[in-house]
C-alpha cells in the first residue's frame, strides 16, 4: 500500500502512515500525472474556468510543486496545490467537488498541507482568496492564516465585475522570511 499523508489533529503536524481503513473519511495522498484529467475536471467544475489537464500533470511532476488529493471509496472529493521556494510556501489551490462541501475536505487538505510545511522546514506560507469568499476566508482563518495584504480589482467576477483579492499569510517558525506585519 502506499503512504498516506494524514493529518495528525493531536500533534497539529502531517504523519506519514501506512493504509489503514477508518482513519479518515478523506485519506489525503500526493497526486501524480495520471490524476490530471480527474484533477482538471473538478477544479472546472469547482473554480471555473478552472487549470488543464496539462498544467495540472505538470504542477504534479515539478520538485518545487505537490498536488494532494483527498480521495475514498466514493472518489475523488478534492485537491490542493502547493508551490516551495527557498523557506517559503503558496497555496496556489485548493478545490472541491459540489457535492462533498461542508464535509471536512478542505480541512483535512489544510492540515496536510500544513504538516508539509513544517516537515519542510517552512517558515512562512501564503494564498490568496477574494475578499467576498467568506467559507474560504473561514477555512484560512481558522487554520492560522492572516490578511497581509489587498488587491484591489484583482479577479473578474460574473457580470464583468471585479473583486478584491486578499493575500493571507500563516507564519510557522523559524527561518529566513521575516516581515513585520
Amino acid at each position: 500500500m502506499s503512504a498516506l499523508l494524514m493529518p495528525n489533529r493531536r500533534q497539529g503536524t502531517l504523519s506519514h502512515a501506512k493504509a489503514i481503513r477508518g482513519v479518515s473519511a478523506f485519506p489525503i495522498t500526493k497526486a501524480t500525472p495520471a490524476d490530471a484529467d480527474e484533477l482538471s475536471a473538478l477544479h472546472a467544475g469547482a473554480l471555473p474556468p478552472g487549470w488543464s489537464a496539462p498544467e495540472i500533470a505538470a504542477y504534479c511532476g515539478e520538485t518545487d510543486r505537490m498536488v494532494l488529493k483527498a480521495a475514498n471509496f466514493a472518489g475523488l472529493h478534492g485537491f490542493a496545490v502547493l508551490q516551495f521556494a527557498a523557506d517559503e510556501a503558496e497555496i496556489l489551490t485548493i478545490a472541491v467537488r459540489h457535492a462533498s462541501r461542508r464535509q471536512g475536505v478542505a480541512s483535512y487538505l489544510m492540515e496536510a498541507a500544513i504538516g508539509l510545511f513544517g516537515e519542510k522546514s517552512v517558515s512562512c506560507a501564503y494564498l490568496e482568496v477574494e475578499e467576498g469568499n467568506i467559507p474560504a476566508r473561514s477555512l484560512y482563518e481558522k487554520s492560522g492564516f492572516r490578511i497581509f495584504a489587498r488587491r484591489k480589482n484583482y479577479y473578474r467576477t460574473a457580470g464583468a465585475g471585479m473583486a478584491t483579492a486578499l493575500i493571507m499569510r500563516l507564519d510557522i517558525g523559524g527561518g529566513l522570511s521575516q516581515v513585520n506585519t
